[in-house]
């Protein structure tokens, strides 16, 4: 336990009675009294002051009256931080990033100015307002906590506190965003290092042997020339714009629509696809599908700067297109309305991969009486497919719903700025420097980032993008040995048996459960590295790309590639899905489960240093890349996965008791990532990560089994590794957005809500109650 400071008699009962920083337990609505924080603070800075007292910290009002039992004020409670903690650090870095935005409040108090500009600068707290701090608001124990809390972060230097901030103090502090990114980080600086697959691509312009060769050398010289795509602006999409405008009824709108299909391999506004059937995995089946929001729903909600950075890159991409300010501004806004109301009836983010609610089969007559202004006959044959009438699966029911009245002569101007729009968007890319330069400015004002990449950067994500397998079976050759894949695979199946013991030994689960359980686990496909020899995907055997000299272009290249994967889809139809094929390339700084197989993937891209070093020991290797083996693992039992069974179909396989008793530690699990704090006022939504949380999860309670059957374990290397794996900084926009749309919790939560579960964390840093990072035995939470 931290130790106590002595604290003036007036103050003692206070201290005895204060919960600590990490435990406060006070009723939220309740006003904290200035001696409880007195104390609280006193208890919490004594590492980073050493002998603060109650006298340095509350000094009274001018007749000297401390007013212990009065109501805390915000000005008062941030100025007793400030001073019980000897002054805020200047933040750096991704403390500096994160942080608040520095703000001139006009409302700030005389007497406590000089001291809480120190606290303004540290970005540790936010006005009311953008002018109003509202300094005599009160404030409860749960809010102290929390500028406790930020405190630490700001400072790193004691990992009993904040552990990631602590380990990765000097990576934090110096860190630099590259220009054109939106993040960068152990994992993210991997993702986006170019370099090795750039000097791969040159070599292979340099000399392109071979049909993989010459397609990347093709696409990668032309995405480049840049002389030629300005030349041309917009007039490949030209024709489907103005016939858009020119459209004066609905079926004039979708004959544009059927245009696009057949000329430019488009599938706007509402059409069908292929993909493997959920129930049966070994068939595929086709799915219908209308358009949909493009931002999460929180966004649309709030709206402010994020509304109008996305209204103003739409109306950009209208006037690129032709259209005059007035009446691009007018289209934008349409969009924007059109877009929000259809995101209030749309799956929530968290229901994506939950296939109770992703799985509807429809019949083609029930959507012709949903669609009846649509000629569906028509838009089924433009896929190419055979028709399926008694069996289409359409993953969100709300949409779906929602969708048809836009598709009437009442909303005819919507409709045709919607497919002005998704042709915009969804070519400009391919065109002429105005697009890219609008995608920068609307990445900049929407996320936080600066600056662009090189030419040469995002001309090699773009091959990356198109061109997976033909750049992956280059990469595979170059750059991972087999002796790395040998061992990778190796620690896989050590963690299979870790995982079937742990099975074993639950004690919320019958021994019905736990053999289907393990027999699931039992059937769990590997791949490591790449695809063995002759199960590489071929997409695109045959198919020829032309170069600039050879009169092609990045459009008409892509186009190619676009009409050669619907061809695949068709031919694919009717044949037993091919689970051999790979959902990641080689290069994929990435891992994944894939349901429908009930299969692990690991690329070559993601067994490198600092994750995985052949060189490096077996606690680091663990933190590292066993923590994300065994994540993957755990996804075939977090909550959507645990709907899957041993041959990738959707069903039941659990007694009702059993998946009762998971659906009460999953709630627990929810509520003890929700409302945390990764950065001021950004927190994660417990509900949006709980799949990735329970994959967090098990994978640390299974490496630290594993650690622990070595003789001798250094757990503080393995810990720190952990930290270190998803250390990371990105703009303060973008970290908040990422907290509305991604299913993973912040990268900060993935080390430390994840170790403060683990007893041996506890044990091995002696951390104990009152320090930041204790959480009670008792609030811990463990599923697998």
């Amino acid at each position: 336990m931290k130790a106590k400071q002595i604290l003036a008699s007036a103050l003692a009962a206070a201290a005895l009675l204060a919960s600590l920083p990490a435990a406060l337990a006070a009723d939220s609505e309740i006003p904290a009294a200035r001696g409880e924080v007195c104390a609280a603070l006193i208890a919490a800075a004594d590492d980073y002051n050493p002998g603060v007292t109650a006298a340095d910290v509350m000094h009274g009002d001018p007749d000297g009256n401390l007013r212990e039992n009065a109501p805390v004020t915000r000005a008062e409670a941030l100025v007793m931080l400030q001073r019980a903690f000897g002054g805020l650090p200047a933040p750096q870095g991704d403390n500096a990033r994160k942080g608040y935005p520095a703000s001139n409040f006009t409302d700030v108090p005389a007497w406590a100015k000089e001291e809480l500009a120190d606290v303004f600068a540290a970005g540790i707290v936010a006005g009311t307002s953008s002018t109003t701090f509202s300094p005599d608001e009160n404030v409860t124990m749960e809010q102290l906590d929390k500028f406790i809390h930020r405190t630490y972060t700001l400072f790193g230097s004691n990992l009993k506190d904040d552990f990631y901030a602590s380990v990765n103090k000097d990576w934090l502090d110096s860190s630099v965003i590259p220009a054109g990114q939106s993040s960068t980080g152990t994992l993210y600086e991997k993702m986006y290092d170019t370099e090795p697959l750039n000097n791969l691509i040159e070599r292979t312009v340099a000399n392109p042997v071979g049909e993989d060769a010459q397609r990347i050398a093709a696409l990668y010289t032309n995405i480049l020339d840049w002389n030629a795509r300005n030349m041309a602006g917009i007039e490949p999409i030209r024709p489907y714009l103005e016939a858009a405008e020119a459209a004066q009824s609905v079926d004039e709108v979708m004959e544009v629509k059927k245009q696009l299909a057949e000329e430019l391999a488009g599938n706007a506004l509402v059409g069908f696809t292929l993909s493997a059937d959920a129930k049966d995995s070994t068939r595929y089946t086709v799915g219908f599908s209308a358009f949909s929001p493009s931002l999460s729903k929180d966004t649309y909600a709030n709206g402010g700067s994020q509304k109008d950075a996305y209204l103003t890159y739409i109306q950009t991409l209208f006037e690129i297109g032709g259209a005059d300010e007035a009446s691009a501004a007018a289209d934008a806004q349409r969009i924007w309305e059109m877009e929000k109301e259809l995101s209030t009836h749309a799956l929530d983010r968290q229901d994506y991969g939950n296939v109770d609610k992703t799985y509807n089969v429809y019949t083609m007559d029930e959507l012709k009486s949903l669609y009846p202004t649509l000629d569906l006959d028509d838009i089924y044959a433009q896929s190419g497919l055979a028709r399926s009438d008694d069996q289409i699966v359409v993953s969100d029911i709300g949409l779906l719903e929602a969708s048809p009245k836009y598709f009437t002569e009442e909303h005819l101007t919507d409709l045709k700025a919607y497919l002005r729009l998704t042709i915009l968007a969804g070519y400009g890319g391919m065109l002429s420097q105005d697009f890219q330069d609008a995608s920068d400015a609307y990445q900049e004002a929407f996320l936080g980032i600066s600056g662009t990449l090189s030419d040469e950067a995002l001309a090699t994500q773009l091959v990356q993008q198109y061109l997976s397998d033909e750049l992956g079976r280059l990469y595979a050759a170059e750059y991972f040995s087999e002796e790395a894949k040998a061992d990778v695979e190796d620690m896989v199946y050590d963690f299979i048996d870790i995982y079937e013991s742990r099975i074993r030994s639950l004690d919320w689960m019958s021994d019905a459960t736990k053999a289907k359980a393990i027999e699931k686990l039992d059937a769990l496909g590997v791949k490591v590295g790449y695809p063995d020899e002759g199960k590489w995907n071929d997409y695109f055997k045959g198919v020829t790309l032309k170069t600039a000299d050879e009169g092609g272009s990045y459009f008409d290249n892509i186009i190619t590639l676009l009409k050669a994967q619907q061809q695949m889809l068709i031919k694919w139809q009717g044949q037993p899905v091919n689970k051999g094929l790979w959902p990641m390339a080689a290069y994929t700084v990435n891992a994944c489960y894939v349901p429908s197989s009930n299969e692990i993937v690991f690329p070559a891209g993601i067994l490198q240093a600092p994750l995985y070093d052949v060189n490096a020991s077996r606690e680091e290797n663990l933190g590292g890349i066993g923590y994300i083996i065994a994540h993957e693992i755990t996804h075939a039992f977090d909550n959507n996965g645990a709907k899957y069974d041993k041959n990738g179909n959707a069903a039941d396989w659990w007694t009702a008791e059993d998946y009762a008793a998971f659906q009460q530690l999953c709630d627990e699990v929810t509520a003890f990532y929700d409302g945390v704090e990764a950065a001021p006022g950004i927190t994660c939504n417990g509900a949006l990560t709980l799949s990735e949380n329970i994959a967090d999860l098990g994978a640390a309670q299974c490496i630290l089994e594993a650690v622990q059957r070595e003789t001798n374990p250094d757990l503080k290397a393995m810990f720190r590794a952990m930290a270190n794996t998803w250390c990371s900084t990105m703009p303060r926009e973008t970290a908040a957005y990422y907290t509305t749309v991604d299913v993973h919790a912040p990268d900060k939560l993935r080390a430390n809500r994840v170790l403060q579960t683990l007893d041996a964390f506890y044990t091995t840093f002696g951390i104990t109650e009152g320090d930041g990072m204790w959480i009670a035995p008792e609030d811990r939470v463990a599923i697998w």
